[in-house]
């Protein structure tokens, strides 16, 4: 069953139950799903806590990950975004800021299917 139209063209999509942004994020979690990775799907981060200033409350900064994947002591922070707005793609650099020290892990951008199955065939080798 289909959802109605999004501001970028991607439509939702909900199967048994489950709905996702787009189709390529059904995609993505089919992908994920074959090769049997454990995952988390949409995974809430913040990104800067909340916060006081001057009295007045701040609010924190958070994003959503379409995925979290885990393989072989990797962690893979996943999304699945044919177009990326100026806050978005700054939100990845501050989530790529907030992971610099961390180990074993990366954070991909993917783009199509094409790029899903490529990028999820090199993690199962790793």
């Amino acid at each position: 069953m289909k959802l109605k139209s999004r501001k970028y063209g991607n439509k939702k999509v909900e199967r048994n139950g489950v709905k996702f942004d787009s189709e390529l994020e059904l995609a993505c979690h089919d992908i994920i799903k074959s090769f049997g990775f454990d995952f988390e799907f949409q995974k809430k981060i913040t990104l800067v806590d909340k916060f006081r200033y001057n009295g007045e409350a701040i609010r924190a900064i958070t994003m959503v990950v379409d995925f979290v994947v885990y393989h072989n002591g990797i962690t893979a922070y996943v999304d699945s975004k044919g177009f990326g707005t100026e806050v978005s793609k700054i939100k990845y650099k501050m989530l790529k800021n907030q992971l610099k020290e961390e180990e074993n892990t990366e954070v991909v951008w993917l783009h199509s299917k094409k790029e899903a199955i490529e990028f999820f065939n090199n993690l199962k080798k790793k």
